[in-house]
């Protein structure tokens, strides 16, 4: 699927028409429901792609680190900046009996902090921070004992523009960037690197991860869903909701590979008829400071695609479950994370320019409310979506022509469970 030259829509009037290979008919929602696929997903698409786990802003000196709690993959994650600079990843596991090398009181609540060695609370063995065994106890009670094959399990990890993946699969041989792939190229060199001021929450939600996903794949609903929080959103089809709205049709799709994008206006950053007194005051919405994209410098060319002056917002969904919003303010990420084939952990980070004022920082909270309240509007009718899909009263999802994102996900998945499978079945008939 490689259509980056698409900025616009087809002559034809439907972008769908231009991924023919996505198809036109109803999606199959077994994807959400089923607990059996949802063991071939954890399988054969979360174990053999790249995943984000944070950014290295996180690890910002020798001996810093951070560890990452991924149940539904039955490991936790050591990632730690070494002597040389290096960010590493490490199955949080000592090789001397399986202790949890770093936890606190909870060792299943996920730490940070920095330390000169890794050290196993168990039985008082260390580790240099690139895995290799520095010393064990009562040395004199070893048998037959090789320390250059007692070193932490390593995993594969690499940093691109700042954000640190990992890949649990030990055989994978394509790298980082190259799994990106050219949505990804276009956006480098934007400012990605701090300082920057950091807004964060995490939640887990009764829905499977791609149901949430979904509701950031289209901005379709917008006028609907979110109708009370964006009054814009209506202000030009206040009358005729059925019609083409300059505020949340996309103003370009883009497919690479696994991987997806799409442009949207969103709420213009500046005053309106709409404006609640509080943005009057501070100056800024849910889309930001008014009257100002960011004082960053010209963008990569693959932000705003389309050239659109309307243009307000870029959404980069990475497969499997990372995605980059870019808007006014900075940049946001979100990451779903399976707990279950009817649930999943929902993380946001948003990265702003650090305040100057209290004026600023005032407004930043302001569009962080406003995009909390907006992620909880999305959040009700998911579970309630998901409780519903559960009834089996429906088989199939009817998606239209601004739901293209979806259907690509939901396609994708699909692919890479069934080359699995039927890579596991050549296998055993060997």
């Amino acid at each position: 699927m490689s259509h980056n030259s698409l900025v616009t829509k087809p002559a034809s009037g439907h972008w769908t028409d231009a991924y023919p290979e996505l198809g036109r008919g109803p999606v199959s929602l077994e994807d959400c429901v089923s607990p059996e696929f949802y063991e071939q997903e954890r399988e054969h698409v979360f174990k053999k792609t790249w995943l984000y786990v944070g950014r290295v802003e996180k690890v910002p000196r020798t001996g810093s680190y951070f560890t990452r709690e991924l149940k539904f993959l039955n490991t936790s994650v050591i990632i730690v900046r070494g002597k040389d600079g290096v960010i590493r990843a490490f199955h949080n596991i000592c090789p001397h009996r399986g202790n949890k090398m770093l936890w606190e009181d909870d060792p299943f609540q996920e730490v940070q902090g920095r330390a000169p060695l890794l050290y196993c609370r168990f039985h008082g063995w260390r580790y240099n921070l690139d895995g290799s065994l520095h010393s064990a106890t009562r040395k004199d009670l070893l048998l037959d004992f090789d320390a250059d094959s007692c070193s932490v399990p390593s995993i594969q990890c690499e940093v691109w523009e700042g954000f640190i993946f990992i890949h649990l699969n030990p055989h994978n041989t394509e790298s980082l960037r190259d799994f990106l792939g050219p949505l990804a190229h276009g956006i480098e060199g934007y400012p990605f690197d701090g300082p920057h001021q950091v807004y964060e929450f995490k939640v887990e939600l009764a829905c499977n991860w791609k149901i949430f996903v979904d509701g950031f794949a289209e901005s379709y609903h917008g006028p609907y869903l979110h109708a009370s929080s964006f009054g814009n959103l209506t202000a030009e089809a206040k009358e005729a909701l059925d019609q083409p709205n300059p505020f949340t049709d996309a103003l370009a799709y883009q497919l690479e590979g696994p991987h997806r994008m799409f442009s949207f206006a969103g709420e213009p950053s500046r005053r309106t008829p709409y404006s609640k007194p509080t943005e009057c005051v501070m100056e800024a919405s849910a889309a930001g400071p008014w009257n100002k994209r960011s004082d960053r410098g010209p963008l990569p060319p693959g932000f705003n695609p389309a050239r659109a002056e309307k243009y307000g917002f870029d959404s980069f969904q990475f497969f499997p479950n990372f995605v980059l919003i870019f808007g006014a303010s900075g940049f946001t990420t979100h990451t779903h994370w399976p707990t279950g084939p009817h649930s999943h952990v929902f993380e946001v980070e948003m990265f702003y320019d650090p305040p100057k004022t209290h004026k600023e920082r005032l407004g930043q909270e302001l569009t962080v409310t406003f995009l909390n309240d907006i992620i909880l509007e999305d959040a009700s009718p998911s579970e309630g979506l998901q409780a519903m899909l559960n009834s089996g009263a429906l088989t199939h999802f009817t998606m239209n022509d601004e739901e293209i994102l979806l259907r690509h996900l939901h396609k994708v998945v699909g692919d890479y469970v069934n080359s699995g499978v039927a890579g596991e079945k050549t296998k055993a008939g060997d």
